[in-house]
């Protein structure tokens, strides 16, 4: 997995010095900005600036702030036994792409389909409280999350100009392999009663994805590491300029 993530970031390395070394014609409107319109719904504003280098090779660049929110999945739980929430998950993410248009003209129309290498860099933090059933009792548990995660993926999207100035980009399909790292802070007098069961969980959705099981230590602050596919997903509108 790490030759094929280190092969996949030597391409888009390369595809980015080559492309900057192309020259542009003055006719065409190089740059976009874009509005992830999807990503609102998340509790997260998510922006991309684009930049065409020739017909048929952009760079773009994202950054994302995530200002509230559930638990992602991967630190929930949500069984009988244990249960999970926060008063709000926030984060940041980066993403740089390098695309390839299928069809595209130097008139300044970016309409067409085109494909591409991306990378990710995502950081979640927040206070959560953990409520787990001691076999008496409901037990509430307080602690911290920090999940930080690295991935390279492919990408294949449709967009379309109107208006001359405006662009709509569907990002229709996604797919990433995404290394973490998942540190969590519990109250310690309770520790060695939940880390267990974050572990169950976290394996549940580790083996339905097909990734190898986690042994997450038993301690206050614990930290694990893992790999795991991911799924990109957006609609961007933008301004040509």
């Amino acid at each position: 997995m790490k030759k094929f993530i280190f092969t996949l970031l030597l391409t888009m390395i390369v595809g980015i010095v080559t492309i900057s070394a192309q020259p542009v014609k003055d006719t065409t409107l190089h740059n976009t900005i874009k509005l992830n319109v999807v990503s609102g719904y998340f509790r997260n504003l998510s922006l991309f600036y684009e930049r065409q280098m020739n017909p048929k090779w952009s760079l773009q660049m994202g950054a994302g702030y995530k200002f509230g929110g559930s638990i992602p999945k991967i630190i929930g739980a949500g069984n009988v036994v244990l249960t999970s929430n926060t008063g709000g998950i926030k984060g940041f993410s980066f993403t740089p792409e390098v695309r390839y248009h299928f069809k595209n003209c130097e008139c300044g129309d970016r309409t067409g389909l085109y494909a591409g290498l991306y990378g990710r860099y995502t950081r979640f933090y927040g206070d959560m409280t953990f409520n787990y059933w001691n076999g008496s009792q409901y037990i509430d548990v307080g602690g911290a999350g920090n999940l930080r995660e690295m991935g390279l993926g492919l990408q294949l999207g449709y967009q379309f100009t109107f208006k001359k100035r405006f662009i709509l980009d569907l990002m229709f399909m996604g797919p990433r392999l995404s290394f973490n790292r998942l540190t969590i802070d519990l109250d310690s007098d309770f520790a060695a009663d939940v880390i267990p069961l974050i572990e169950e969980e976290l394996n549940k959705r580790l083996e339905w994805l097909g990734m190898d099981p986690v042994s997450i230590p038993t301690s206050p602050s614990a930290t694990v590491k893992f790999h795991m596919t991911n799924f990109r997903y957006g609609i961007g509108i933008g301004y040509l300029f």
